[in-house]
């Protein structure tokens, strides 16, 4: 049964949640933001952080943050592999999670996924970052399928940066 649990998790992560968004990622793969990625960028503009669309640089990377500088670096190749709105989601709650404190620390949300996503959840974590990261990472992963996934980091950024 966990075998079965896992399977459907890995595949909500990696095909179902960027294909609900299609619409989205086919305006993003033509260089223009969903009007909800356009709000948030501008957001983070104003929170102080340069969002990127290029290679960021850390090799086999999809996105990054750098808290020192305040850029977001999202790879070009996630729009072609439908990854582009999770990971952007995904990077934007790093750079939320830095504005109170310049540290990557947990905003707290209380986030509700499927127990089958949330077992796919760990399993990334703990065959891809430290332990030390988990907490940052669970959060990050956890807001990719939220449907108010934006609304909820823009009000973060509003408040703490």
């Amino acid at each position: 049964m966990i075998q079965k649990r896992t399977l459907l998790a890995s595949l909500l992560l990696t095909v179902m949640w960027p294909q609900a968004a299609f619409d989205q990622l086919e305006a993003a793969a033509e260089g223009v933001l969903a009007k909800d990625l356009d709000s948030l960028r501008k957001s983070l503009s104003e929170a102080g952080y340069e969002v990127r669309i290029q290679k960021p640089p850390i090799e086999g990377a999809y996105g990054l943050v750098n808290k020192k500088s305040k850029t977001i670096w999202i790879a070009p190749i996630a729009k072609e592999m439908g990854l582009f709105r999770t990971t952007f989601i995904h990077e934007s709650v790093h750079a939320a999670q830095a504005c109170k404190t310049g540290e990557f620390e947990p905003i707290g949300w209380n986030l509700e996924v499927d127990e089958a996503v949330r077992v796919s959840i760990e399993s990334i974590l703990y065959r891809r970052y430290p332990s030390s990261k988990f907490d940052i990472e669970r959060e990050a992963f956890l807001m990719q399928g939220q449907p108010d996934a934006i609304t909820k980091i823009q009000k973060v950024l509003k408040e703490n940066c």
